[in-house]
């Protein structure tokens, strides 16, 4: 093999190893309305629409909240496979040139919260009420003299 040869195929090997790529892991959050504020892992990570870079795999929890809305808790999990153990992981994340990204999308409709104007608390004052006659002796009482 000539020099010129050598050169070349090192050039070739130096162009395949220096071109893989490196698999992600991403998590897209988008919600309706937008806006809303992420929190991973407990810790805030920006507003959404959101997208975030994974670095490990596991069990992920997600917080979305937004004022005026429920808040959304999810748990999300980025599996290891076969691709990201030794020695595959060496062949599919550094010389494979394709990249093979795990990317989870979550969308999030909101829903309003509901807030105590609204919520239905004839049942309370009902109980409320009963308590309120039974006096220091308790329900039972209360009981007893309703007709």
């Amino acid at each position: 093999m000539t020099y010129f040869h050598q050169r070349l195929c090192l050039t070739a090997l130096l162009a395949l190893v220096t071109t893989g790529c490196l698999a992600e892991r991403r998590l897209l959050v988008e919600t309706t309305p937008p806006g809303a504020r992420v929190e991973l892992d407990w810790k805030p990570v920006g507003h959404t629409p959101l997208e975030l870079v994974i670095l490990h795999e596991g069990k992920r929890r997600l917080l979305v909240s937004l004022d005026g809305y429920e808040p959304v808790l999810r748990d999300i999990e980025f599996k290891s496979t076969w691709k990201s153990s030794f020695p595959f992981d060496v062949f599919t994340e550094l010389l494979n040139p394709l990249s093979e990204d795990d990317v989870r999308t979550v969308k999030l409709q909101l829903s309003p919260r509901k807030s105590a104007a609204t919520a239905d608390l004839t049942p309370v004052l009902e109980r409320a009420e009963m308590l309120r006659r039974a006096g220091p002796s308790g329900p039972s009482e209360a009981t007893k003299e309703q007709p």
